[in-house]
């Protein structure tokens, strides 16, 4: 395969991944890249974000924060670990592509957010290949 055709074939956009992939697991408008005016009113949400990593000519390295919010420390908590159990006990497939490994950086932990809102960040390095060829 020559160059050119290698740069006709995306990585996954790995926002529009993660989304289509945890949406069954926090619920529909309930995953975005960013958080909504309205948060506290929309709990759960999950927000992800691309925060760096790097590629090269087969693979793309996402590092990735996942932030789960919730109402208490206990739904938060129980929730986070679920996402986190989801994203690394099996291959993650979405309608662009999919993800080969995910490495944790660091597992959730709860950091401040706001009064009434919980906060739990997870750090994690998403693997994937380009988009194949149709």
């Amino acid at each position: 395969m020559s160059d050119l055709a290698d740069l006709a074939r995306r990585f996954p956009d790995i926002h529009v991944l993660l989304i289509e992939v945890l949406t069954p697991l926090v619920g529909a408008g309930r995953v975005a890249t960013q958080t909504p005016a309205d948060l506290a009113q929309r709990l759960p949400f999950c927000r992800v974000t691309r925060t760096g990593g790097h590629s090269d000519r087969l693979s793309d390295y996402a590092r990735v924060d996942i932030d789960v919010f919730h109402k208490t420390y206990a739904e938060g908590e129980q929730l986070a670990a679920r996402v986190h159990e989801f994203l690394t006990l099996q291959r993650l497939r979405a309608s662009n592509g999919r993800v080969d490994r995910v490495v944790v950086d660091a597992a959730p932990i709860e950091l401040p957010w706001a009064p009434g809102v919980r906060r739990f960040t997870g750090r994690y390095l998403l693997v994937s290949r380009r988009a194949p060829t149709r």
